[in-house]
C-alpha cells in the first residue's frame, strides 16, 4: 500500500486548489493517490458498501458471509486449512449456521470499516471501478461499480455522474496485505 510520491505534497496544497479539480475531490473524499486512481470518480458510501455486503444467496448466505468462508484460511498461520486449527487468523473462522455466518461476517465488516487506514478508488480492466477499504495491517474489503459503456471523460459532467445512479456497487470479497509473491503463495501470512 504505497501512495505517489507527491501524495503528500498534493494533500499540503488542498487549501488553494479549487474545489472542483478531480485531484481535490478525490484527496477530500481520503482516499489514497495511487497511480491507478479514479480522479473525478465518487467512492460508495458506507450505506452502498453496507447493502451489497448484506446481499442474500438463495440459502440466505449474504455476499460478506460467503466470501469470508471461501476467504478465511488466508489469513491462517502456514498456510493452515484445518478449520479446528487453534489459530484462527485475521479474519477468525466460520462455523455454525447461516444466520451466525452473517453475524459474524457483519462483525468483520464493521471491523474494517472502522478501523480503515487506507482507502482507494481506482481502475480495474474494462471500465471497473474498484474501492477498497484497509486497515493499517493491510487486511480489508474490495467492492466494485461496473463502468462498462460510460466514457471516463463523461463522469466530470452532472449528466455522466447522473448516469451512475443505476449502476450498482458490488462487493467482491476481502483482500490480504500486499505482499510480494502473494499470488503464488495463495495469499497466506
Amino acid at each position: 500500500m504505497s501512495e505517489l510520491p507527491s501524495a503528500a505534497e498534493e494533500r499540503a496544497r488542498l487549501a488553494v486548489r479549487d474545489p472542483s479539480e478531480p485531484l481535490t475531490v478525490h484527496l477530500q473524499h481520503g482516499l489514497a493517490y495511487t497511480v491507478g486512481s479514479a480522479l473525478g470518480c465518487t467512492p460508495p458510501t458506507r450505506e452502498q458498501c453496507l447493502a451489497a455486503f448484506l446481499i442474500p444467496n438463495k440459502a440466505g448466505l449474504t455476499a460478506g458471509a460467503r466470501a469470508w468462508s471461501k476467504h478465511f484460511h488466508r489469513s491462517q498461520a502456514d498456510g493452515i486449512k484445518d478449520t479446528t486449527s487453534t489459530n484462527p487468523g485475521w479474519w477468525g473462522t466460520p462455523k455454525g449456521p447461516v444466520a451466525l455466518l452473517n453475524e459474524r461476517a457483519l462483525d468483520l465488516f464493521w471491523r474494517v470499516m472502522n478501523s480503515a487506514s487506507w482507502r482507494n478508488l481506482h481502475w480495474l480492466p474494462h471500465q471497473v471501478l474498484a474501492y477498497e477499504a484497509r486497515v493499517p495491517e493491510g487486511y480489508g474489503m474490495r467492492w466494485s461499480q461496473d463502468l462498462s459503456g460510460i466514457q471516463q471523460v463523461d463522469l466530470q459532467s452532472v449528466e455522466g455522474r447522473e448516469s451512475l445512479k443505476d449502476r450498482l456497487w458490488i462487493f467482491r470479497g476481502f483482500v490480504e496485505p500486499m505482499v510480494e509473491g502473494g499470488h503464488e503463495n495463495g495469499w497466506r501470512h
